[in-house]
């Protein structure tokens, strides 16, 4: 999969009063760390960060580009995101070194694509899932995986282990549903019969002009 490249920096570790500056001056505290391997105090610009992987879904692999040689080119992955109880604006945020030769196990988004033979039959589409389990080396880390849902029937679902996955990526959870086609609903059925009875006596009757005119003589 392609890398997306985000640019951090180095920073000396400090205490919640640091850290609160620095998120004043625009710049979110995080910390790059491996397997095995310690932690590297780091601050990166968060409209930057929000720009550069704030429409992604699910685990894409970042190449953090930084002036310190600790960090600069390495792969990793967004491990946690921390963000302030009060206002919900994100705290901090930890990044996972992966190493290219090793698999790993993260989540990768769904795109339902098609439209259900049941849907057009008047069901709905009910997705339960929006993200997949998978394990598979870095570089092979999906974008997304695509899942058809145009077979689907009312009252059908696909499980994990229905759908294809690209080539390289392993299924974690096989037995997972991923979505189903539910039954239209009663209050569903009752306005579709409501609209039908309403268009039907718009209708007039043959002869109620007649009948109007009759009287008024």
């Amino acid at each position: 999969m392609e890398t997306v490249e985000v640019p951090v920096e180095a920073r000396q570790a400090g205490n919640k009063r640091d850290a609160g500056r620095l998120r004043r001056d625009g710049k979110l505290p995080g910390v790059v760390y491996g397997r095995g391997t310690n932690g590297f105090a780091v601050q990166v610009d968060n409209l930057e960060l929000r720009r550069r992987v704030g429409h992604l879904e699910g685990s894409h692999l970042l190449r953090l580009k930084s002036e310190a040689g600790a960090v600069d080119g390495k792969l990793v992955l967004i491990k946690q995101i921390q963000y302030n109880p009060v206002t919900h604006a994100i705290a901090h945020i930890d990044f996972y070194e992966v190493d290219i030769s090793r698999k790993i196990t993260l989540m990768v988004g769904l795109n339902f694509v098609g439209r259900p033979e049941g849907v057009i039959h008047g069901g709905v589409l009910q997705p339960i899932m929006r993200e997949l389990e998978v394990e598979c080396l870095p570089l092979d880390i999906p974008a997304e995986i695509e899942v058809d849902v145009s077979a689907l029937e009312i009252g059908h679902s696909l499980k994990a282990a229905d759908i294809t996955l690209p080539p390289n990526v392993v299924n974690s959870t096989p037995d997972l549903t991923l979505v189903s086609v539910l039954a239209p609903t009663v209050s569903t059925l009752a306005e579709e019969e409501a609209g039908v009875e309403g268009e039907v006596a718009e209708e007039p009757t043959e002869g109620a002009g007649e009948s109007a005119e009759q009287t008024e003589e």
